[in-house]
């Protein structure tokens, strides 16, 4: 098996205006921002970890017309916007709609908040899509791993594994944080704890991890302890604690 991650090829980068077409909060913490409509007529979706990079403008931004990845980075010498990346919860082609989940913490990032407030009819800038992680095929059983800001791909990755061996572990602050979907769900600070004890199949497995940047170097060491090769394990730090995130 390959100790690489694996990737889709690189689509086309993009910049995308769509609007808000609905709303939900999924629990307590965590809003869905449902946009679509022909503005997103030729994304191309790869699935599993894809991502983009919303561009947050402040409100009454004179931005350039037309609007477009060129002239975005131009005038970002006088309209700078929050830049943040954000995995694809669902992407329907069929309906033109794209889900973005948001992990809601406050007004002490710039993505939570708008998320917070954000109505149907508001607009979403982005740019993108990134290469998708891609399960390797040859792998005995799949590994996934992170907390509430790696739901969206931990959804998604599962959703081109049917009929797969899976084993999923994801971390959130509290039962209410649970959702419909087919993991063990981890209390805040048990998630190592939890890996190291958690009975695993047999053979080898393809991991795929994400979330607090101390967290996943500490499952990354927990995983080669009991066994699975080191290069096969890459965490991505989608946040730091203590540090502003989106």
């Amino acid at each position: 098996m390959s100790t690489e991650r694996r990737r889709a090829r690189r689509q086309p980068t993009k910049l995308w205006r769509a609007p808000v077409i609905r709303t939900q909060r999924v629990t307590p913490r965590m809003a869905r921002i449902t946009v679509g409509g022909p503005q997103i007529d030729d994304f191309v979706g790869a699935g599993t970890d894809e991502n983009v990079m919303l561009y947050l403008y402040e409100p009454g931004a004179d931005l350039p017309e037309p609007l477009t990845l060129e002239t975005a980075r131009a005038a970002m010498s006088r309209v700078r916007p929050y830049m943040r990346s954000y995995t694809i919860r669902r992407h329907d082609p069929v309906a033109n709609e794209i889900d973005f989940d948001f992990v809601l913490h406050g007004d002490h990032g710039p993505a939570s908040r708008w998320a917070a407030y954000a109505q149907p009819g508001d607009e979403v800038i982005f740019v993108g899509p990134s290469p998708a992680y891609r399960p390797d095929p040859a792998a005995d059983w799949h590994l996934l791993i992170g907390d509430e800001t790696a739901l969206p791909a931990i959804d998604a990755i599962m959703r081109e594994l049917p009929g797969a061996t899976i084993k999923a572990f994801v971390e959130i602050e509290n039962a209410d944080e649970q959702q419909d979907l087919d993991v063990t769900w981890v209390d805040r600070g048990e998630l190592v704890k939890v890996i190291e004890a958690a009975g695993f199949p047999a053979g080898k497995p393809a991991v795929w991890a994400a979330g607090e940047r101390q967290v996943m170097q500490d499952v990354r060491e927990t995983l080669v302890r009991r066994g699975v090769e080191r290069g096969s394990v890459r965490p991505a730090t989608y946040w730091r604690m203590g540090h502003a995130g989106s």
